[in-house]
């Protein structure tokens, strides 16, 4: 089971007083305490000979992460996501299990476009949400799809490889490393098929006495402020001008 307190997001964009090193620090603090069986990592974003940049000037090299998981006892198995340029393998002990897809060899450069960012974090996201969220391909007239109860290694990566021949991931060239594992049946993840939206009951005040519910998929809310502005509000402005007339 994954508990939400094991779901830990590490933005260097957000303001606080300690440096993002020891927030990292402290996500594999958090992981011990729980006894967290399989570790799923991704980082998204530049690296190179310092390691991964994680600050306007503060990097945390790929020996640090290995040893901070290798602290983590109870981990049997370690998935990772490196989207990046020149990607290290991850080194995990040798009973352990790793499934590591990474969005580029270990010698060539990652792509992240200005103002859409990184394909590959975009391709991933898809994969694992748009079925349960009811989205669509960002490549047109793509009906892809990964059929199943799970995502398995085998099907995430014949999914990659469709859109990497299909122009979606810009000319990068994905691989992938495993240790002690089948990767033919491996699963990753559910592949759940329910809907996940928000529901919102729009309630207009006196004198009217409507009442009007509205769905908004997951994938359409990107901060709170734009669901409020550009989704909800147009909405509530709509409706009570059909009421008026």
């Amino acid at each position: 089971m994954l508990y939400s307190s094991t779901v830990i997001t590490i933005d260097s964009a957000t303001q606080t007083t300690e440096p993002v090193s020891v927030r990292i620090d402290d996500a594999f603090n958090t992981v011990m305490r729980h006894n967290v069986h399989t570790l799923v990592f991704l980082y998204s974003g530049h690296h190179g000979n310092d390691g991964f940049k994680v600050g306007m000037n503060e990097y945390v090299s790929m020996q640090h992460i290995n040893r901070k998981i290798q602290e983590c006892t109870h981990v049997e198995k370690v998935i990772a996501f490196v989207d990046c340029c020149q990607p290290e393998i991850f080194r995990v002990k040798e009973e352990r299990r790793l499934i590591q897809f990474n969005a580029t060899a270990s010698t060539d450069t990652a792509i992240s476009l200005r103002n859409e960012g990184s394909p590959f974090t975009k391709l991933l996201v898809q994969a694992f949400t748009m079925k349960a969220s009811g989205g669509k391909c960002a490549l047109p007239h793509c009906e892809c799809r990964i059929d199943g109860p799970f995502i398995t290694i085998d099907s995430l990566s014949h999914y990659i490889e469709i859109h990497r021949q299909n122009g979606l991931l810009r000319g990068m060239e994905p691989d992938k490393s495993l240790m002690k594992i089948n990767w033919q049946n491996e699963c990753l993840a559910y592949n759940n098929s329910y809907k996940v939206a928000f529901r919102f009951d729009i309630v207009l005040p006196e004198p009217f006495t409507s009442k009007h519910t509205y769905e908004v998929l997951a994938t359409t809310v990107n901060d709170y402020d734009a669901l409020i502005q550009t989704i909800l509000f147009p909405r509530f402005a709509g409706r009570r001008r059909f009421t008026v007339y």
